[in-house]
């Protein structure tokens, strides 16, 4: 038998060289895998006859794996892979021709990341994982389909080819994008501290920041003209801008939900706008301003605050009061009708979104389609000017010394009334037009006894001067509005307005 001393004596050295054997080995294995395929006409990426350990070297060496790097310079080749890969890293050398073909495996890269200085790099249906960082300085990536999860950073040079459909996911420490505005789909920003732009990106699709990351522009713009923005943490704009236009802005009921295009004076208006770049912070309610302004000059600045911590969507109110204007007093004031016109201009972007609606002195609210602009706001415009045009007739009613038509409008036979003058001893052509008129009208009456007929006022040429002087200025260059004024002018007074 042997002793505990004898066994520890032989023991323990033959543990320690199997253990440093064993390490050996293992650092062995982590080594580079050359392509020098296609031999026999195959393009596995699978098939040990197309690796060696040297560029130029002899075949049959192991295929790639987990702590290798798989690298391609020499054999200008058609690569497929067949399953899913695990490799260290993936070079394609600037000097290579040939194509890496993904095809519909999971394609999972260590710390030395994926490296393209030529050929090309077509991804598949399959998703991407590195831990590394993605390299694009030449050549040609395209068919990025799915979900490529990088732990490193991505830098794709200027002039190069790159396209992504899919989704980037950034999940690692501190990360840079540098994209040269490169154009993927959508991004997800999972980082634990930030990720920072370092030049321009275009994104089609979405980009999502996720609790606890960071999404920093630096001074670069992000192009989302069409994309969804969702933050549920920190959007930083630096110096820099997100490019992206408000999908709604409306003066709206008291729902927000709704466009109402008029509201009665001393009514209080609503605003809603949905603006998705405007939601910095994802954990707090942000706010934006607005400029609300009325024909008559007065002009308000209405703060919109966000309804909850990540909607986007901005609302907020003003009163208004029969008063005289005054800006920036926080009530949108009046004495009669006004068009309201709302104004949001993005701080970091410049463009701006508008809206209009009717503050009407007699009307009630009335609502809205929704939409702004275009056709809405002419309709309302014309809507505020016809009613402007009816408080004008009203407040140009004939003056006490204006002639004026009498009529007994009872059952009876009508009798004519004499035509009131003052200082004038000759029958005016206007007066015996409407005294012919009168004739007429007790020859009807005479026919049907029990109906009243309507008679037209006289009036002064100091009257019709005015009105006409009105009613060119406002309708002028919308001949049916004009069209219908005149017909009621002719109606009533027995003039219409033409130049």
């Amino acid at each position: 038998m042997y002793s505990n001393q004898m066994y520890r004596r032989q023991f323990f050295p033959t543990l320690f060289g199997v253990t440093g054997l064993m390490l050996l080995s293992s650092t062995a294995y982590a080594a580079d895998r050359h392509w020098v395929g296609a031999v026999n006409n195959s393009d596995r990426w699978e098939d040990t006859n197309n690796w060696s350990t040297s560029p130029k070297g002899a075949t049959g060496a192991s295929v790639p794996g987990a702590s290798d790097t798989a690298i391609f310079s020499y054999s200008g080749s058609t690569v497929t892979i067949r399953s899913a890969v695990n490799v260290g890293g993936i070079e394609l050398n600037n000097v290579w021709t040939g194509a890496v073909l993904q095809g519909t495996g999971t394609l999972t890269v260590g710390s030395s990341g994926i490296s393209i200085g030529g050929g090309t790099f077509t991804g598949g249906n399959a998703r991407i994982n590195t831990s590394g960082n993605f390299t694009q300085t030449g050549g040609t990536v395209t068919g990025l389909q799915n979900t490529v999860t990088l732990s490193g950073s991505l830098a794709i040079s200027a002039g190069v080819t790159f396209t992504a459909t899919g989704t980037f996911v950034f999940n690692g420490g501190t990360q840079t994008v540098d994209t040269n505005n490169a154009t993927i789909a959508s991004i997800t920003i999972a980082s634990g501290t930030s990720t920072t732009f370092s030049s321009n990106h275009s994104v089609t699709g979405t980009v999502q920041i996720n609790t606890g990351s960071t999404l920093a522009l630096g001074s670069n713009t992000l192009f989302a003209t069409g994309a969804s923005i969702i933050n549920f943490a920190t959007l930083n704009e630096g110096t820099g801008k997100v490019t992206h236009t408000a999908t709604s802005f409306i003066v709206s009921d008291s729902t927000y939900l709704a466009a109402q295009s008029s509201f009665p004076l001393g009514a209080t208006v609503y605003f809603s706008l949905t603006e998705q770049d405007e939601n910095i912070s994802g954990t707090a309610q942000d706010t934006v301003s607005i400029t609300v302004s009325l024909g008559n000059g007065d002009s308000e600045t209405v703060t919109l605050t966000e309804t909850n911590n990540t909607s986007a969507q901005f609302t907020g109110s003003i009163p208004s009061a029969n008063s005289s204007p005054t800006s920036e007093n926080g009530t949108l004031e009046a004495a009669n009708g006004q068009l309201i016109t709302i104004t949001f201009t993005d701080a970091q972007d410049a463009l701006a979104s508008t809206d209009t609606a009717d503050l009407a002195s007699t009307s009630s609210p009335t609502t809205g389609t929704g939409s702004h602009g275009g056709a809405g706001k002419a309709a309302r415009l014309q809507l505020l000017r016809a009613r402007q045009a009816q408080e004008a007739l009203k407040g140009a009613a004939p003056e006490s010394d204006e002639p004026v038509v009498k009529v007994d409008m009872t059952p009876s036979k009508m009798a004519v009334r004499t035509v009131e003058r003052q200082q004038e001893d000759i029958v005016s052509p206007e007066v015996q037009r409407i005294q012919n008129r009168l004739n007429a009208h007790v020859l009807q009456q005479n026919n049907s006894q029990n109906r009243a007929i309507p008679v037209r006022e006289v009036v002064s040429e100091s009257f019709k001067g005015r009105v006409c002087d009105r009613v060119m200025r406002w309708f002028k260059s919308d001949e049916k509005m004009l069209d219908r004024v005149n017909r009621r002018l002719e109606g009533r007074f027995g003039f219409m307005c033409v130049e």
